[in-house]
């Protein structure tokens, strides 16, 4: 048994057909010529994790050289995941302040909900102050 498997650009692989089906679309001569690749079932194993995640824990691509399975490249996160992660961080952040401050109010203590909304302020600040940072680091590279 063999696969035949389509790869993007990058080696990932984006569709695969077992060698017992290839007649039911069409044949591995069009197949192939629609660019799937003929593949033992070893390195199929690899592209559909059956042989872990690789160096970098992203799993596995073809090598457009060797043809064989290689270590995906780490995944890089991106500038948005790195702010919206922030943003969750300090969201969640404001949110206990603000659910301290209330109870404060109901517990008419007016000297912590003064000391919580200065923090609250503090914890906004640091926010802005983070996110200009990355913001800034981003446009060093």
């Amino acid at each position: 048994m063999y696969y035949l498997c389509k790869f993007d650009e990058t080696g990932k692989r984006e569709a695969s057909i077992p060698s017992t089906m290839i007649d039911r679309y069409g044949g591995e001569e069009k197949l192939i010529q629609n660019g799937y690749i003929k593949i033992t079932t070893e390195d199929y194993q690899y592209y559909v994790g059956n042989r872990g995640e690789g160096d970098n824990g992203t799993g596995y691509i073809r090598d457009t050289e060797t043809g064989k399975p290689i270590s995906a490249p780490a995944r890089v996160i991106t500038l948005e995941e790195r702010v919206n992660a922030l943003k969750a961080e300090y969201e969640n952040n404001i949110k206990a302040i603000d659910e301290a401050i209330q109870i404060a109010k109901n517990n008419n203590d007016t000297e912590y909900v003064a000391e919580l909304q200065q923090e609250r302020q503090n914890t906004l600040d640091e926010y802005a102050n983070r996110l200009e940072a990355l913001t800034n680091e981003i446009k060093r590279i």
